[in-house]
């Protein structure tokens, strides 16, 4: 069973994996790196809806 991980979630990961590349060193910088498209991928996608509702709301059909 696939249970999603919330935003806010997301964005602790994100934030503990740039301490833990901060203080052990670039082996852990791919595990980063994934968390940081996903966090960026997440936004781009929230700020798409966003403007099609935007542009949604001044239309009619």
């Amino acid at each position: 069973m696939s249970q999603r991980v919330s935003d806010e979630e997301l964005k602790k990961a994100y934030e503990v994996a740039a301490k833990v590349v901060a203080i052990h060193g670039e082996t852990y910088l791919p595990i980063f790196e994934r968390l940081e498209r996903e966090y960026e991928a997440r936004m781009q996608t929230k700020k798409a809806l966003a403007r099609a509702q935007a542009v949604a709301e001044n239309v009619s059909i």
